[in-house]
């Protein structure tokens, strides 16, 4: 089939979305699909199977990659439509690309998948401030906008996700969770990595929206699969963090549980950069024991595989942010512990190869304290991350993104078939 992948993430290096979108594209092809890619021209690497076009953008001049958006305009959304005659759109983030593959699949009478990536509701937690301005406008109007856009029915019901805590993070909580309902009326199918995110916006619709929502897991890529550990174990214990510096990704809190550990033998390697990386360094320097080492941006998966291989422990203390927490599936793959916080992460994680703990420094501390000398436990950890790693692959993503494609294609045309 052809399928046209929307998104307004630099591509491939602004993060977990752009790898799962990497992947996902990688492994259409190599199924004999055809793929074309749209992303903004900014930072923009080609992939080096499928087609592409690198589209005008719009962004506030220094501002993250988060808030780049492709441009929607009539007249792209009908040469698009009118060149590369899609059998399906896929839109992975709820900016530009979200409102120009509704018009594209407009245009050419085609059904529209979309991805849900992020977790809206969790942002209040750690940017109050913006994340509350964002509820109040832009999230809150865009899924009305789209339904005029994709030339969708009216309101949908009213309802509230049935998970206790999906409204405990915001007072802007409910009304988020209908905001993005909202924007599912307007596709034709929605999924996300996370199954806690597909039921919220499900009771958000009052179940009407119950058929078009589908958990599909982001898959690892080969590099992790690839990984074996090099490092001898035994002397110093590696933690180790790869991520996004931002403040949502909550390294400052690994930093204050790596102090509190207070121990000479072990040492935290930190991967990755963002905004947050100048203060996360300045609180850094204060650690009095054990060894903190910022080793920047890696753009080789499979160095990044090797180094999540090579540590003893891998640290996540995002809570209530993630969809998926795709480092966890390729810690896993990769055969190493995990030691993290938010009970609502299920993919990568289980009670044999994983310790969760509560979402404070004290508490992430004490996990640490816990694994640190127990080698036995560790190497026990290893073995089952390995093999529950063995069962997060790409070719399942695929799979699971073709058969939606299928149902939403169905659909639209009974009598059709496709290959």
């Amino acid at each position: 089939m052809r399928v046209g992948i929307f998104t307004d993430d630099f591509y491939p290096e602004s993060g977990g979305v752009a790898r799962s979108i990497e992947l996902q594209i990688e492994q259409l092809v190599r199924a004999g699909h055809h793929v074309t890619l749209f992303a903004p021209r900014i930072q923009f690497t080609p992939p080096a199977d499928a087609a592409w076009e690198a589209l005008p953008y719009w962004r506030p001049p220094g501002s993250p990659s988060y808030l780049c958006s492709l441009q929607t305009v009539p007249w792209l959304a009908s040469r698009i439509a009118a060149e590369h005659r899609f059998d399906v759109v896929h839109s992975q983030n709820e900016r530009g690309s979200m409102f120009l593959a509704a018009q594209v699949a407009r245009a050419a009478g085609v059904p529209q998948v979309h991805t849900f990536h992020s977790n809206y509701v969790g942002t209040h937690r750690t940017t109050p401030f913006i994340a509350g301005l964002n509820s109040l406008t832009y999230l809150d109007w865009s899924g009305r906008w789209l339904r005029k856009v994709a030339a969708r029915g009216g309101d949908i019901p009213a309802g509230y996700p049935s998970d206790p805590d999906a409204a405990t993070d915001s007072v802007f909580a409910r009304r988020d969770w209908r905001s993005l309902a909202r924007l599912a009326s307007a596709v034709d199918a929605f999924t996300s990595p996370a199954g806690y995110l597909v039921d919220s916006i499900v009771d958000s619709s009052a179940g009407s929206l119950a058929g078009r929502g589908h958990v599909v897991a982001s898959g690892v890529a080969d590099a992790f699969v690839r990984a074996e550990r090099k490092r001898p174990r035994g002397g110093v214990t590696r933690f180790l963090s790869a991520g996004r510096l931002g403040p949502e990704k909550r390294v400052d809190v690994i930093l204050d549980a790596f102090e509190r550990l207070g121990r000479d033998d072990a040492e935290l390697h930190i991967v990755g950069t963002g905004v947050a990386e100048a203060a996360l360094r300045q609180q850094a320097s204060r650690i009095r024991h054990g060894t903190v080492r910022f080793l920047g941006h890696f753009t080789d998966a499979d160095l990044i595989a090797q180094e999540i291989a090579d540590a003893d422990v891998f640290v996540l203390a995002s809570y209530r942010f993630d969809t998926q927490g795709m480092v966890l599936a390729e810690a896993a793959t990769t055969g190493t512990p995990i030691l993290y916080c938010d009970d609502r992460l299920s993919v990568g994680v289980g009670p044999d190869n994983a310790l969760l703990t509560g979402p404070d420094a004290d508490r992430l501390a004490a996990g640490m304290a816990e694994l640190i000398d127990d080698t036995d436990r560790l190497v026990a950890m290893s073995a089952a991350s390995a093999e529950l790693g063995r069962g997060l692959t790409a070719a399942a993503m695929r799979d699971a993104y073709v058969d939606v494609y299928r149902q939403v294609i169905a659909a639209r045309s009974p009598a059709g078939s496709l290959n």
